[in-house]
């Protein structure tokens, strides 16, 4: 069982988005929360544990993480162009840095950030809309299908996403 340090979402998410350019490819919205959702269910059964330290959200197309979805909502359906910035306030002043991205260093294990870099791969060459497809196919977004429609349904828990994803693997396994 390897060890890495849980990341947050906006470190994952960009590091998706500056993957799928080093590749080039392009990602939306819509499609980055569904890898990122794919990834965590990937993560719960490779290593017992979540890589996104969040709660994912049942909505009507799909799990969505919702603070990744507010930083990058204006993009629309376009393709995801630039990193997410970060920002904080100190001593009552904004300060802009440079975007968080998970690393090698940051998960703290190599063999894991390559792990991740395949089961990226693999995603990013999966429609958007197949992903949302192969979200809704699962029971845990079905069954609350009629609570996502009323936008009262629970968030995922990752005991679900896990054995929710334990039926996708093929998506990132190795053939």
């Amino acid at each position: 069982m390897s060890d890495f340090n849980v990341q947050e979402p906006i470190s994952v998410a960009n590091f998706i988005i500056d993957y799928a350019q080093k590749k080039g490819k392009s990602v939306s919205n819509l499609q980055l929360q569904k890898i990122m959702y794919f990834i965590q269910g990937a993560f719960l059964n490779e290593y017992n544990k979540e890589l996104v330290s969040s709660s994912f959200s049942r909505w009507q197309y799909g799990p969505v993480l919702k603070e990744i979805y507010a930083i990058f909502r204006d993009n629309g359906s376009l393709p995801i162009e630039k990193l997410a910035i970060t920002a904080n306030i100190k001593n009552g002043v904004l300060e802009l840095g440079e975007p968080q991205k998970t690393t090698s260093e940051s998960l703290g294990n190599e063999s894991v950030f390559k792990y991740l870099q395949e089961v990226t791969s693999k995603l990013l060459q999966i429609s958007p809309w197949e992903l949302v497809e192969l979200s809704h196919s699962q029971d845990v977004w079905y069954e609350h299908k009629d609570e996502i429609l009323k936008h009262m349904a629970p968030d995922y828990k990752n005991e679900e996403i896990k054995k929710a994803c334990k039926d996708n693997s093929e998506l990132w396994q190795k053939q």
